[in-house]
């Protein structure tokens, strides 16, 4: 059984969705966890992004299984939060020691060539740079803890496999691959490992809302794209929390710089 006793985590996005069942699946194992999302809703974006009431409601789950956490209300596009955050987790516990750098967004222009300078820059400010700034506020606290750690960074299928439509969100988590890279062969003497998540279609607030929908079932060759060879038509959060579990344990010391791949098969198309 993976056991993460004594170490800590900060879970960016951990309101909902997939960031809400790995700070659940690392607390499960012991963790104690810095949870963080937005306050308020980002603009531009049509659905509803978390509420606090949703990230309160992640740290009820892991209070009622007997585990910690920390709330702060963050957005990762401003690198002092990050670094607040950051700070919460050594004041409360003295130490991190994984990092799960999770939140995104998503939006569907028309094509990739039509999206508005908008959707592309808030797209790259989320995704990419929000990643970076998690990972630049929470490195120098892992490599003073002299322990080594783990940073799992939620990248995409569709960093992997091309997507009509959607390329701005495709550069964002092709770009994160990169920064994973960067920061494994960086960190790798002082033991901490950098690993991205590659999911495929999994069942969360972000891919279950009108708008999303509505793309999935109009976007010209979107949907033959989304179909898993696995009996199955959508993944659950908790099926990529366990990889990122994985990934942040000992049972994963010698991996790092991988893309980890969690899509039913659907790049097998």
């Amino acid at each position: 059984m993976i056991r993460l006793d004594q170490r800590c985590a900060l879970v960016t996005g951990a309101a909902r969705g997939i960031g809400r069942a790995a700070a659940v699946a690392l607390s499960e194992a012991g963790a104690r966890v810095v949870l963080t999302d937005l306050e308020q809703q980002t603009d531009g974006l049509t659905y509803s992004t978390a509420a606090p009431s949703d990230l309160e409601q992640t740290a009820a789950l892991i209070d009622q299984s007997g585990g910690e956490a920390v709330v702060m209300f963050a957005d990762v596009r401003d690198i002092d939060a990050q670094r607040a955050a950051v700070s919460a987790a050594l004041e409360r516990w003295g130490r991190l020691d994984i990092v799960v750098a999770n939140a995104g967004i998503a939006s569907w222009p028309k094509t990739t060539w039509q999206a508005t300078e908008e959707q592309w820059q808030t797209m790259l400010d989320v995704t990419l740079t929000g990643t970076w700034n998690t990972c630049r506020a929470a490195i120098p606290a892992i490599i003073d803890g002299g322990r080594g750690g783990s940073i799992v960074i939620v990248s995409s299928s569709a960093a992997l496999k091309p997507v009509a439509t959607i390329g701005h969100y495709a550069a964002a988590k092709a770009g994160l691959v990169g920064l994973m890279k960067s920061l494994a062969l960086e960190l790798a003497p002082m033991s901490i490992r950098v690993n991205t998540v590659h999911p495929g279609g999994t069942a969360t607030e972000m891919t279950q809302n009108p708008a999303a929908e509505h793309w999935q079932a109009t976007a010209p060759g979107v949907a033959g794209a989304l179909e898993l060879p696995l009996p199955i038509h959508r993944m659950e959060p908790e099926d990529i929390a366990a990889a990122i579990r994985w990934l942040s344990s000992d049972e994963a010391r010698y991996v790092t710089g991988t893309t980890q791949l969690i899509d039913a098969g659907a790049l097998l198309r």
